[in-house]
C-alpha cells in the first residue's frame, strides 16, 4: 500500500492541511478512503495517531517491512509493503495480524519462531518511529463490547476485499454507484486470490493468438467446464463465463492494468492451453485491483466482520450488521448488497456437515485456503433465505506440501512438460495429467496417503524451473520436503526403494519409446532424461468449495422457493452450481471476475429501473 499512499500523497496531505486550518479534528477510524492514512502524526503525552512504517530482517536475509496504523495507542491495521511472499502470506502470518490487532499486542508472539519473531521486531521499529513502545498500546477488552451500535449509510455494501469483491466495486464505480464500501474482516485485502498463481482461463486469449494456437472458442471452453464437473454444473452460468472470460481478461489487461506474463499454461481438463499467468502471481494481481479500486474512491473497512443481513419489511437486502474491532456496526445500503467472501475451505465443521466422507479419512487433510474462508457470507445467505447448491462437492488439490498444505509452483512441470508421480513403493498409481479430482482420490489410497513427484533435469533446464522457482525450492529443501540429486540420493532421501524407483523409469522410457502408455493412458508422455533431479513429496489439500449460494445469471442470489431476493447479489466462490462436481484450474478467477463485474452491472440496471 505504500505505493499507493505516496501515488496521491500530494493530494491528500493538502485536503488534511486545509482540514486543519479549518480546525476539524478526525475522529473516525475509518473515515471515507485513506485521507486519514497520511504521514501527518499527532503525538500528546504518549497518546499516538497515524501511520508509521517499521521493518525487520533476520540473519537469512528474509526482510519484512511494514506500514502500522495507530488511532490513540491501538493497532488499526498492518498493511505489508515489502515482503517475502513465503513470511507474508503463509496462513500462519494471516492468523497472526488478526490476532495481533484483535488483542491489540505483540506480548503472545513467539519470539523463537522466525516468523513471529520478523514481525513482532517489525511492529517494534514501526512504534519506535512512532515515539511509543509496545507497553504504550491501550488495552482491550475482549469480554465485553461496546453496546452503542455504530452506523453508516452508503449507496452499495461488498462483503469481503478478494478478487470477486474489488472487480465488483471497480465496475460499479463505472457504473456510476458513488458511494461504495467493501467490508473485509482481515487486517488486508486478497482472500483466497491472494494466494493464488493468479491463473485466468481464457479461450482465444491474445498468446494463443501469438503462438499460432487454433481451434479454440467459447464452445469448447463451455465444453471443457461442463464435461470436467461432469455435466453436474448450471449450463446457463457455465455459458455466461465462457462467453465473458475473454473480454474479462482484456478489461483487467486494459482498464484496471493487470499485467499477465508473455506466456501461458495448461491445467487438467482444459483441451487447449488457454491460460493467462498474471505477473507477481495473485498477490500483485489484487494489488493492482486494490489500487485502481482506490483510485476510483472505494472505501474498505478493514478488520470489519459481516454477521448478519439487514432485511426490510418486505424482505429486500437493505445492508449489513457486523463487527468492528470492539463495537457493532451497522450499514444501510441503498441499493443493496454484494457477497464475494469466498468458499468454506478452512471451516472443517462445515467440510465435514456437508461432505461427511471427510469424517471417514484416515488422514488429516490440510488446505490450500486462507484461514478466513470459513463460510460466513454463506451462512449470512442462509439465514436471509438463500438456497444453497452443491455443498457436498468439495474439490481436493493433489499435489500439496506437506510441511504447509499449499500447492507446489514446481508442479508446472508436471502440467506443462514431464514429471511422474510415484508412490512410497516406488510406483507410479495414475496418469499424472488426469483431472484433480482424479489424482486426488488415487493419492489417498497410497501408502500414509503421501506420493512423490520426480522431475528430470531436462525438464527443469527447458522450464528454467530453478530461475523461475528459486525461492520456493530453497524454501521447501529447508523445509525437508524436497531434494535435489542423483536417483539413488532422491530414492534414499524419500524412503523410496531405488531398485523399484529405476525399475518404473525404465518401464515409463520403454512405454515412450513405444508410443503408448499401457499402464494409465496418458497422452503426453515423454522420455525420463538424467539427472541431477527434482524430487518432493506431496499431500492433498481441501482447494475449493464448489458448493454455496444459488445465483441465477445476473449474479441475483435466488432464495429457497426461486425467486430472486431483492437486494442481494453475489459473485466468487461464496456462489454454487457453476462448476459441477470438479473444478477446472484456472476458471475460478474467470469466474469471480465475470460475476463480480455482472453483481455490479446488475445492480446499476436495477437502480435505472427503479428510477423509471
Amino acid at each position: 500500500m505504500k505505493r499507493i499512499y505516496k501515488k496521491s500523497m500530494y493530494k491528500y496531505l493538502i485536503c488534511v492541511f486545509i482540514v486543519c486550518l479549518l480546525g476539524i479534528f478526525i475522529t473516525d477510524p475509518y473515515i471515507e478512503n485513506y485521507i486519514e492514512k497520511s504521514s501527518i502524526q499527532k503525538v500528546t503525552k504518549e497518546v499516538v495517531s497515524g501511520i508509521f512504517e517499521g521493518s525487520s530482517k533476520n540473519d537469512k536475509g528474509e526482510e519484512i517491512v511494514i506500514e502500522l496504523e495507530l488511532e490513540k495507542n491501538i493497532i488499526k491495521h498492518i498493511e505489508l509493503i515489502d515482503f517475502n511472499d513465503d513470511i507474508a502470506f503463509s496462513k500462519k502470518s494471516i492468523i497472526l495480524f488478526d490476532n495481533i490487532i484483535c488483542k491489540n499486542s505483540i506480548e503472545n508472539l513467539n519470539t523463537d519462531d522466525s516468523t513471529e519473531k520478523l514481525l513482532a521486531d517489525a511492529i517494534d521499529s514501526a512504534l519506535k518511529n512512532a515515539g511509543i513502545t509496545k507497553e504504550s498500546l491501550a488495552e482491550i477488552s475482549t469480554t465485553k463490547r461496546n453496546q452503542t451500535q455504530k452506523e453508516y449509510e452508503c449507496d452499495l455494501v461488498i462483503v469481503g476485499a478478494g478478487g470477486a469483491g474489488l472487480t465488483a466495486a471497480i465496475e460499479a464505480k463505472t457504473q456510476g454507484i458513488e458511494n461504495i464500501i467493501i467490508l473485509e474482516k482481515m487486517s488486508f485485502t486478497g482472500g483466497n486470490t491472494r494466494m493464488s498463481g493468479g491463473s485466468y482461463g481464457a479461450p482465444c486469449n491474445w498468446i494463443q493468438i501469438d503462438n499460432g494456437i487454433t481451434g479454440d472458442s467459447n464452445t469448447q471452453y463451455f465444453n471443457d467446464i461442463y464435461n470436467g464437473g461432469y455435466r453436474k454444473g448450471n449450463p446457463d452460468l457455465i455459458h455466461i463465463v465462457a462467453d465473458n472470460a475473454l473480454d474479462d481478461a482484456i478489461w483487467l489487461r486494459d482498464f484496471v492494468g493487470v499485467k499477465f506474463k508473455n506466456e501461458q499454461t495448461w491445467y487438467e481438463g482444459h483441451t487447449y492451453k488457454r491460460t493467462l499467468c498474471a505477473e507477481g502471481d495473485g498477490s500483485m494481481l489484487i494489488d493492482t485491483l486494490l489500487s485502481k479500486a482506490i483510485d476510483m474512491g472505494v472505501i474498505i473497512h478493514y478488520t470489519t466482520k459481516a454477521t448478519h443481513l439487514i432485511k426490510n419489511d418486505s424482505g429486500a437486502i437493505i445492508g449489513v450488521e457486523g463487527e468492528q474491532a470492539n463495537n457493532y456496526v451497522s450499514y444501510k445500503a441503498k441499493y443493496g448488497v454484494i457477497l464475494a467472501t469466498g468458499g468454506f475451505g478452512a471451516n472443517s465443521e462445515l467440510i465435514s456437515k456437508y461432505n461427511p466422507d471427510f469424517d471417514n479419512l484416515k488422514v488429516d487433510i490440510p488446505t490450500t485456503n486462507s484461514p478466513a474462508i470459513v463460510g460466513d457470507g454463506i451462512l449470512m445467505a442462509e439465514e436471509a433465505g438463500a438456497s444453497l447448491v452443491n455443498m457436498d462437492y468439495i474439490q481436493l488439490y493433489p499435489i500439496n506440501n506437506p510441511a504447509t498444505g499449499n500447492f507446489y509452483l514446481l508442479d508446472f512441470a508436471r502440467l506443462n512438460d514431464n514429471a511422474i508421480l510415484v508412490n512410497k513403493e516406488g510406483y507410479r498409481f495414475v496418469n499424472e495429467l488426469e483431472t484433480r479430482d482424479v489424482i486426488a482420490k488415487a493419492t489417498l489410497k497410497q501408502t500414509n496417503a503421501r506420493v512423490y513427484e520426480l522431475i528430470d533435469n531436462r525438464t527443469t533446464q527447458e522450464m528454467r524451473l530453478e530461475e523461475k522457482y528459486a525461492e520456493e525450492i530453497q524454501k521447501c529443501i529447508d523445509q525437508g520436503v524436497m531434494i535435489k540429486g542423483t536417483l539413488k540420493e532422491c530414492a534414499s532421501f524419500m524412503g523410496i526403494p531405488v531398485s523399484t524407483l529405476q525399475y518404473t523409469i525404465n518401464k515409463y522410457n520403454n512405454m515412450v519409446i513405444n508410443g503408448k502408455d499401457t499402464e494409465f493412458d496418458r497422452k503426453n508422455i515423454k522420455y525420463i532424461d538424467k539427472g541431477p533431479y527434482y524430487m518432493f513429496s506431496s499431500i492433498v489439500s481441501v482447494h475449493h468449495t464448489i458448493g454455496g449460494v444459488e445465483i441465477d445469471t445476473s449474479a441475483r442470489v435466488i432464495d429457497k422457493y426461486g425467486n430472486a431476493i431483492p437486494g442481494l447479489y453475489a459473485a466468487g466462490e461464496v456462489t454454487g452450481g457453476i462448476h459441477g462436481q470438479n473444478r477446472l484450474g484456472s476458471v475460478a478467477l474467470a469466474d469471480s471476475v465475470v460475476f463480480g463485474r455482472i453483481a455490479a452491472k446488475t445492480v446499476a440496471s436495477s437502480i435505472i429501473e427503479n428510477y423509471e
